[in-house]
């Protein structure tokens, strides 16, 4: 198709410009044209693998469903400056986003991308720059555009995940093993994008680049869940994502209060809890002193039995928010052993040196505070000379962070008729 006039441009990348044009038909379309920057010039071999991956991509998005992206309605790839033309899009989503900021309302088209970012998935294929850039309307759907030019090679992609010239920089939206991983990027790539598209709708916060985002409310628990490092524990598929975010946006919103009453109500029924209700609990149990309040107290071993079995990390979590809990606060003295009883069963539980140290650390503040031996016994079995030096060597560490720690141990030796020498060396050393 003969382009007549170049009206306008439009946008330039790294890697490209996007003009503007009018063609023989009378039409205008967006035209893309492969055309790397300057500071790629001087490297041939790299623009030439460039070149080749632009014009697969053309050729694959050329394959994919209209009613999910972008459709390319021309190209000419075999010309020195491969393009193709698309229809020109009647909005951008990053400004849809801000838009829906500024009317204090959820943005379109959530649903949509969720619909393409599926199809594509289970077609095998990962999008790999996903981006409110990237995600233009067309017909009045938002769909998806600029599909994978986020290579699988190292020297491609080292070079395209630091290249922005938008507030709304690819780096931001980069899932953290895109960085590591070159020759298989699975579809939680994607779903952490997501999750970074979900976290500059609803939090004000800046972020850094590769980490978990988060954000107030219920939807912070889905952006955590998109976000996690691992991506093995983001959401296994489009599917339960979709599940939990549109449930999100249909139901009217609730205070902070309603959410504590509906997780106390909730832990009624905690063994019979899957993974993902466990995991959601954590995430209300950090920002809620209410929930911690009701529920701490009713914690036993048969709970934290079955919690374990069900996710160990968020196990993990659960036991330094009851640690710390049990670190602050008072209770009546014959409770002291219903606590200690419980920090010990976490003790064994656990192979992770911070929640063994802190397990330490808030028996020996429970019972130097409430003078009780029962306590203090365990105390001294949870930093005895057998256990593991790495162990010994964190537990003394962390009672050198606190002033009031090194009385703790000392007392809880002395009441009990023992000497700091019945504890581990390294503890040992920090109480002289």
């Amino acid at each position: 198709m003969k382009i007549k006039n170049v009206i306008n441009n439009i946008n330039r990348g790294g890697f490209g410009i996007i003009d503007k044009v009018e063609c023989e038909d009378g039409h205008q379309y967006a035209r893309k044209t492969f055309a790397p920057s300057d500071q790629f010039k001087d490297n041939q071999e790299l623009c030439n693998k460039l070149k080749s991956r632009f014009i697969r991509e053309v050729k694959t998005q050329t394959l994919l469903p209209s009613e999910y992206f972008i459709p390319i309605l021309f190209s000419d790839l075999n010309c020195p400056e491969p393009y193709f033309l698309m229809p020109i899009a009647e909005d951008v989503f990053s400004n849809e986003i801000d838009n829906a900021k500024k009317e204090n309302k959820y943005p379109e088209g959530l649903g949509d991308i969720l619909n393409a970012l599926e199809f594509l998935h289970n077609s095998g294929l990962v999008h790999r720059d996903l981006k409110p850039q990237n995600i233009l309307k067309h017909n009045g759907i938002w769909k998806l555009a600029d599909f994978g030019l986020i290579s699988q090679d190292k020297d491609i992609l080292s070079q395209t995940i630091t290249t922005s010239n938008n507030a709304y920089g690819t780096v931001m939206y980069c899932a953290p093993e895109q960085t590591v991983e070159f020759k298989r990027i699975t579809p939680q790539a994607d779903i952490y994008s997501f999750g970074a598209i979900l976290h500059d709708i609803f939090s004000k916060e800046n972020r850094i680049p590769y980490s978990q985002l988060t954000a107030e409310g219920e939807i912070g628990y889905i952006i955590e869940r998109c976000t996690k490092k691992d991506k093995n524990k983001r959401f296994k598929d489009i599917k339960l994502l979709r599940s939990k975010l549109l449930s999100f946006i249909s139901k009217p919103k609730i205070d902070s209060n309603q959410y504590d009453e509906e997780w106390i109500e909730k832990f009624k029924n905690v063994l019979e809890w899957d993974n993902d209700t466990f995991e959601s609990f954590i995430f209300y149990l950090k920002q809620s002193d209410t929930i911690q309040q009701s529920v701490f107290f009713n914690i036993n071993q048969d709970i934290l039995n079955y919690l374990y079995s069900l996710d160990v990390d968020s196990f993990y979590d659960l036991s330094l928010q009851y640690l710390q809990w049990v670190y602050n606060r008072s209770f009546d003295f014959s409770y002291c052993d219903v606590v200690i009883d419980n920090i010990y069963l976490i003790f064994n539980l656990s192979n992770d040196i911070e929640v063994k140290s802190r397990c330490a650390i808030s028996a020996s503040e429970l019972g130097r505070y409430h003078n009780r031996w029962y306590v203090m016994k365990y105390v001294v079995k949870m930093c005895n000379p057998d256990i593991d030096d790495n162990l010994a060597f964190r537990i003394a560490m962390d009672i050198e962070l606190e002033n009031n720690n090194k009385l703790n141990f000392v007392r809880c030796v002395e009441r009990i008729d023992l000497t700091i020498n019945s504890l581990h060396k390294e503890i040992e050393k920090v109480l002289k």
